[in-house]
């Protein structure tokens, strides 16, 4: 079976250089690598990265730094069941794509908060500063049944940065191509019995043109920069030996040029401006109440809102246009771990959501509010070599218009089933069932107040190899949704079908002979089969490679993404978004113990390729930082 993957993979042209450089890598190894971290995502509670049954990977703040990113969007790129899809550069509408599911059906966390989404069910975190990350970790495939509502994709889970021991500052500034400039700042520690951490950052390019006006003649061809300015606070209290208070707080603003040029009613000297705000506010407890039970309450608040102008003055509110679109979230979450055996571990708790959408003009009538409220428990158990996973979720979701009487409920039970089997030290089998929730978007109700949730059931067995330098995983994943909501090219508006998505994912972490290598490879067919098309967006093959070492104090690397051709949209029918490969070159030092410097030379081959039809990508580009990160 992994000879007939690897020999439909070698086929697929647009990966070439990806597996080129992968059959040198297997006898090279890698020495900076956490190559078996803890992850809390897979079941709520901690595991080892090798115990965990369900398909996660780690990005800790090491891999951050090293990959010198943009944005989130970018840093995930590379990841097994990963792909993202943009209209234009960083700040841009952004979709993130997991196991082939709709960015609606990918749900993020932060510190254990899940992000707001507007009413489209957009994402509102796909830009969170990449400075305020500590580590994240990516659970791909289902997890309704922990997570809730929209979870069948995947989830995100974020944790920011918190220092400890004496309080220090720490901070970055860069550098690169498209005057790109940056500068990050940040003070914490703790005093006492008090835990703080405080940052603020400032970001800003002036890009390239976001609209190819070769394919978009009425495009501006002006560059399309973007500002970002945003801050952080977290404080914790500890009150008692067992009991500890905090809170955080996050704010950015991003401002963002970008091109429509959809059609001849635009001017291709109209400048368009786009304002995106988010901010937040969470509170905590964190109470031991014995040896065996840990229990967390939070409480958060949370808002976004888009600012759209045409030419310096606010967008015509005429037809499908908005000026000004809100939301307002406030969540209330009860978490809980206890220790029933010394095998056998639970979770259990509850969280309750209101949701408030808006929007000016015209699409003002869609203002509407959600309310949803579910309650979760699980076990894992173990039995010598055999490991057991069971979690059982109750959602409900009520979408009501304002000042209506009418209401769309939606409720459901989903489940998680798994099982791991140890082989000997270093070989392992999983295998988990899943069924899962997505219910409609404000949008969709809107615009069909008849719509149907979805309904998820998911499929997976995998094979592990973990020893001390090395992580090796191989999942075969099978996924599908009844009643998936769809938009209709035909009729303009949202519709059920029927989608599906098959496939392989391939990973890997190795520190092997002075060389660290980090490796994926994803093999997939997401379909809509009611309209027989293949979901827009999604290659079927994708993967990358990233190899460094170590040279005179020097760590030089190397990193390749490719991916294969793609359908656009909805709208049409044949694979015109073409494959494309990508290389970056990069290097750092340390000047002293605390002083990094990183230089990185991005698309280094100046390859053009596209995201979305029309919207171009950046290109060849160098970039530098100079980092200060006491120990």
């Amino acid at each position: 079976m992994v000879l007939f993957i690897m020999k439909k993979f070698i086929h697929a042209r647009s990966l070439a250089a990806v597996l080129s450089v992968g059959s040198v890598t297997t006898t090279l190894m890698a020495q900076s690598l956490e190559i078996n971290p803890v992850v809390v995502s897979a079941t709520r509670l901690e595991q080892p990265l090798s115990e965990v049954l369900s398909s996660v990977s780690v990005i800790t703040r090491a891999d951050i730094d090293k990959a010198q990113a943009t944005t989130l969007a970018e840093l995930l790129q590379g990841e097994a069941g990963y792909e993202f899809g943009r209209n234009g550069g960083p700040g841009t509408t952004t979709s993130f794509f997991l196991r082939g599911e709709e960015s609606k059906n990918v749900v993020i966390f932060i510190d254990g908060v899940k992000s707001q989404t507007d009413s489209l069910g957009a994402i509102q975190t796909t830009d969170f500063p990449l400075n305020q990350i500590e580590r994240l970790e990516v659970l791909r495939g289902n997890a309704s049944a922990l997570y809730g509502n929209a979870a069948v994709g995947g989830v995100i889970n974020i944790i920011t940065r918190q220092s400890k021991g004496i309080p220090k500052a720490y901070g970055s500034v860069s550098v690169g191509s498209y005057k790109t400039t940056g500068a990050f700042t940040g003070y914490g520690g703790t005093l006492d019995d008090v835990n703080f951490n405080l940052n603020v950052g400032h970001d800003r390019s002036v890009g390239f043109s976001a609209m190819d006006t070769k394919q978009k003649p009425y495009a501006n061809p002006d560059r399309d920069g973007y500002q970002k300015d945003y801050a952080a606070l977290k404080f914790e209290k500890r009150i008692s030996a067992d009991t500890q208070i905090g809170s955080r707080l996050n704010y950015s603003v991003f401002n963002v040029d970008y091109d429509s040029g959809s059609s001849f009613s635009d001017l291709p000297t109209d400048v368009h401006k786009f304002k995106t705000t988010n901010q937040s506010v969470t509170g905590y407890v964190r109470q031991v109440v014995n040896t065996d039970w840990v229990s967390n309450v939070s409480l958060n608040r949370s808002e976004y809102q888009y600012n759209d102008k045409l030419n310096g003055a606010a967008r015509p509110t005429t037809g499908y246009t908005n000026s000004l679109i809100q939301g307002w979230q406030t969540s209330l979450a009860w978490n809980n771990t206890y220790q029933l055996q010394s095998q056998t571990k639970a979770v259990f708790g509850a969280d309750f959501t209101n949701d408030t959408f808006n929007g000016s003009g015209s699409l003002s009538a869609y203002a509407l509010k959600r309310h949803s409220h579910g309650y979760f428990g699980g076990l894992t158990h173990q039995i010598d070599r055999l490991t057991l996973q069971a979690n059982l979720r109750r959602d409900q979701l009520v979408l009501q218009k304002d000042n209506a009487s009418t209401q769309t409920d939606t409720q459901a039970n989903t489940g998680l089933l798994g099982l791991g089997y140890q082989l000997n030290q270093a070989w392992r089998l999983t295998g988990t069932m899943s069924t899962g929730l997505s219910a409609p978007t404000a949008d969709a109700v809107s615009s069909n107040p008849n719509i149907k949730p979805e309904h998820h059931h998911n499929q997976e067995v995998g094979v592990s190899y973990q020893v001390n330098e090395a992580l090796l995983r191989m999942v075969y994943f099978h996924t599908n949704a009844t009643d998936a909501i769809v938009y209709n090219a035909t009729t303009y508006v949202y519709q059920n079908s029927d989608i599906e998505n098959k496939g392989w994912e391939l990973s890997a972490r190795a520190n092997l002979i002075g060389y660290s290598v980090k490796s994926s490879v994803t093999l997939q067919d997401p379909r809509d089969i009611a309209q027989n098309l293949s979901q827009a967006r999604r290659a079927k093959q994708y993967g990358s490679v990233d190899v460094s070492r170590n040279l005179s104090g020097y760590e030089v690397g190397v990193r390749v993404y490719a991916a294969s051709a793609r359908r656009d949209s909805n709208f049409s029918t044949g694979y015109d978004l073409a494959g494309y490969s990508t290389w970056a070159f990069y290097v750092s030092r340390k000047i002293v113990n605390e002083w990094t410097a990183r230089v990185k030379l991005e698309n280094a081959f100046d390859r053009g390729y596209q995201l979305a039809s029309g919207y171009n990508t950046p290109g060849r580009g160098i970039y530098a930082t100079f980092q200060y990160q006491p120990k």
